[in-house]
């Protein structure tokens, strides 16, 4: 079989994917590479659905994204994906999000695993994952170490996952928890400032109706993160952290 090493999708700044003042959501973004992930697997007769007559899924692990910019509505955006590498239970993703003009707008690294639909247990990638698949190139180095948890409460907010938010797995989407942390900012920063890189450790899966908190903490000065953590309510468990600079 002839591999695909790279996939390049296009896609247009929709009026519904942009805030009041006409920037896509972070949420849109993230969008646009799941959905590109998602073709590019396809192609190579790896996507969920693939999976599942196996009886396994993809759930991803961790996401580190560099925003130059944020594009507005009708630009037009070519998202470029690749697979560039595996380590035991992990399998590495990249990404790239360019405009018309080509210059960059987005760069993303990320981690994914595969597991068991009936244990919910991690399978070594090794088992599945085939190296003609991989390409050896990454956008930024990173081996996702652990990332902080708050020592100071200084902000808390409260949501419910919706029916909306559930994927093809019946759990909440991976892009729902990055939309919880922005929500989850105090409002002087939403009106004011937007996430230029961000990064997230998913830690559970969250389910319809769960009640979510997150809870965040300020930097002392502006060349610190802000430090958030997300908490399913209806089981105590810790669903998310995340660190993210913004400008």
């Amino acid at each position: 079989m002839n591999r695909l090493h790279e996939y390049r999708a296009d896609y247009e700044i929709m009026s519904f994917d942009v805030d009041y003042q006409n920037h896509a959501h972070l949420s849109a973004l993230m969008n646009y590479l799941q959905d590109t992930a998602r073709l590019h697997s396809i192609c190579e007769k790896f996507s969920v659905f693939d999976l599942q007559e196996k009886g396994v899924t993809w759930v991803i692990s961790r996401y580190h994204l560099h925003l130059h910019h944020y594009p507005e509505m009708g630009e037009k955006l070519t998202v470029k994906t690749w697979a560039s590498g595996k380590h035991s239970f992990y399998a590495l993703r990249e990404f790239e999000i360019s405009g018309a003009d080509r210059k960059s707008i987005l760069v993303a690294t990320s981690s994914w695993m595969i597991i068991d639909l009936k244990d919910r247990r991690p399978v070594k990638i090794n088992d599945l994952f085939p190296d003609e698949l991989i390409l050896n190139k990454r956008v930024m180095e990173d081996d996702f170490p652990v990332l902080p948890i708050i020592d100071r409460l200084d902000f808390k907010s409260e949501f419910k996952a919706l029916f909306e938010d559930l994927d093809f797995n019946r759990h909440v989407n991976n892009v729902a928890y990055s939309r919880w942390a922005v929500e989850g900012m105090p409002p002087e920063m939403l009106f004011s400032h937007r996430p230029v890189e961000i990064e997230i450790n998913y830690r559970s899966e969250a389910f319809y109706g769960d009640g979510i908190e997150v809870v965040t903490q300020k930097p002392q000065n502006e060349n610190e993160p802000w430090i958030q953590q997300i908490f399913n309510l209806s089981t105590g468990k810790e669903l998310a952290r995340l660190r993210s600079y913004w400008r």
